[in-house]
């Protein structure tokens, strides 16, 4: 069985820990599957999930729960980094530009975490016509992981 890739885990892991207190909550997992699939999730599914996922029963869902879950349940090809940058490259070119980003947070944009949100921000601040890569983003998404400060 593959494997997802341990810094990139770190890197999603951070990115939807808005609040950065070193777990992934109940509000925050709800609104991680609801960005990638695009559908919302009900308390019972919520449930569901929290009875696997939450070895613990915390009512969080920690690093090595979040590792566990991702290596066990989630194929390695389906999840990652890669998917939630496509949720913002609408043309499906490899780059966003900042029309894909705005047209994105006028959907999604209650759905996503700040985190998410500077990412890009920072990049069209720095260049409003420039189209943000793949590889930026991941480059963003690690500087975001190195700052954080977990309790």
């Amino acid at each position: 069985m593959s494997t997802h890739d341990a810094h990139e885990l770190k890197l999603l892991f951070s990115l939807f820990d808005a609040n950065h207190d070193g777990s992934i909550s109940q509000d925050e997992i709800k609104q991680l599957v609801e960005t990638v699939s695009g559908h919302p999730w009900t308390e019972e599914q919520l449930a569901a999930f929290m009875k696997v996922v939450d070895t613990d029963t915390s009512g969080d869902i920690t690093m090595e729960e979040f590792t566990v879950m991702m290596n066990r349940y989630i194929p390695t090809s389906t999840l990652g980094l890669r998917d939630l940058f496509n949720t913002f490259d609408v043309s499906g070119d490899g780059c966003v530009d900042k029309q894909e980003f705005e047209q994105v947070m006028k959907e999604k944009g209650k759905e996503l975490n700040q985190d998410q949100i500077n990412i890009f921000n920072k990049k069209f601040q720095e260049d409003a016509n420039c189209k943000v890569t793949y590889e930026q983003f991941v480059d963003s998404a690690t500087e975001v992981y190195k700052n954080l400060k977990f309790n």
